[in-house]
């Protein structure tokens, strides 16, 4: 067999881990199926308490031959068959290892959105997860924004076309990634965006202290329910305060991300400047996401009309207006997955973003102006002359459902390619 059960002092650079000893939310590692790189690896394991793991021998090394005298020693206390893994505890996985040539966004997107579900339900047990792994997650989702954001727009758009229910832990996860986007694209520190980061994804946390059908149904909810539903907030801060290191700023984001600038938010009806910044864009990120998201039974609103409300809302002071204008520059005028009327007549779906020509975005064109399918969709970039000198704006945005159109095979298209 490939599998072995191994005291953390046989472990060395090289073996693959697929079992620790400790659960993972207890530990600063995103999964617990790994290739051990380096020593300090090993140590940091053993200073959070690791004392056993099982490794796989067929995809990492295996033990020496000839093992050391305390191997020995070890191995004279152990049955014969000591090499046979031990039956699984109920340590929980984070999330399965992705083959090693399989690094995309939908993989990757995934990965996170089952190691947020992990997440949430420790949170209904009463178990706050440890900032370690927390700060996990958001590193690996903000690597992947720094390296292939175009990748990770596309993937969230189409989570929320094939998705018909938004769940709070993917409403957690999508939170968290565009607010790391509009925290790179703030030129933030990484501490500040790794606090950003964590804050968004735990940002919802005090509703799982609430009752079910009340959080599903809460964007109809008014009176003595709505009340109820706006101590989520405070409910979330003392729920995740029972895990100590948790950094304020994080717990600041959870407290006010529904603060408004103009002092119409709550739990405390701060004002502008006693909001925190990053529980600002938090907030706005929230917000957007919300009015796309199908909820209940409210419809998800078609992206450039969230774009026009959040807009409007800095104009009413909900929201500082620098920092809404940094999230519609992050995801455009016409954001991922629009579907778009041109002014040549041809229909498209916008695929990308021009961060400095929001009116010109990436599209896939899809009709022709007689309104027959193209055979093979073309990418154009509105920003870009095209090679027969046609010039191309949007006209206006157009209702997929009204002209049935399927956004997601487009995107999924476009996916596959730059996988």
């Amino acid at each position: 067999m490939t599998l072995k059960r191994i005291p953390i002092e046989q472990l060395i650079p090289g073996m693959f881990i697929t079992e620790m000893d400790v659960p993972w939310y207890r530990t600063p590692f995103l999964s617990h199926k790994r290739l051990v790189k380096d020593q300090q690896t090993i140590q940091l394991m053993k200073q959070h308490g690791i004392r056993m793991v099982s490794i796989d021998t067929s995809k990492g090394l295996d033990l020496p031959s000839e093992p050391p005298a305390t191997t020995q020693h070890l191995a004279s206390q152990q049955p014969p068959n000591a090499d046979i893994p031990a039956p699984p505890d109920h340590t929980p996985e984070l999330m399965p290892e992705a083959e090693p040539h399989d690094h995309s966004s939908t993989v990757i997107y995934a990965q996170a959105q089952e190691a947020v579900e992990r997440i949430f339900e420790d949170l209904e047990r009463g178990i706050p997860p440890s900032p370690e792994a927390t700060k996990a997650i958001v590193s690996h989702m903000l690597d992947q924004v720094l390296n292939n954001r175009a990748a990770m727009a596309t993937q969230l758009a189409i989570q929320k076309i094939k998705q018909f229910d938004r769940s709070l832990t993917t409403h957690a996860l999508d939170t968290c990634i565009l607010s790391l986007v509009v925290a790179v694209e703030s030129g933030l520190d990484q501490p500040a965006q790794e606090q950003i980061g964590m804050g968004a994804l735990l940002h919802d946390a005090g509703y799982v202290r609430l009752p079910r059908n009340l959080v599903r149904k809460r964007e109809e909810c008014s009176g003595q329910d709505k009340t109820l539903l706006e101590q989520h907030c405070k409910l979330g801060v003392a729920l995740l305060s029972e895990q100590p290191g948790l950094h304020e700023d994080v717990l600041r984001i959870v407290r006010e991300h529904h603060e408004r600038a103009n002092g119409s938010g709550y739990p405390a009806k701060l004002g502008n400047d006693q909001i925190f910044h990053l529980a600002q864009i938090v907030g706005i990120v929230d917000f957007y996401d919300g009015m796309v998201s199908r909820r209940g039974t409210r419809q998800a609103m078609i992206p450039h009309d969230a774009v026009r409300q959040l807009f409007l809302a800095g104009e009413q002071g909900l929201f500082e207006k620098s920092l809404v204008e940094i999230l519609i520059r992050s995801i455009g005028v016409y954001p991922v997955g629009s579907l778009v009327k041109l002014n040549t007549g041809e229909q498209a779906v916008v695929i990308g973003v021009n961060p400095q020509q929001r009116l010109k975005p990436l599209v896939k064109v899809t009709t022709d102006p007689q309104g027959g399918s193209y055979a093979t969709p073309i990418d154009i970039d509105l920003a870009t002359p095209s090679p027969d000198h046609t010039i191309r704006t949007v006209l206006r945005v157009l209702d997929p459902s009204k002209e049935r159109v399927n956004i997601g095979i487009h995107l999924d298209q476009g996916l596959s390619r730059a996988a």
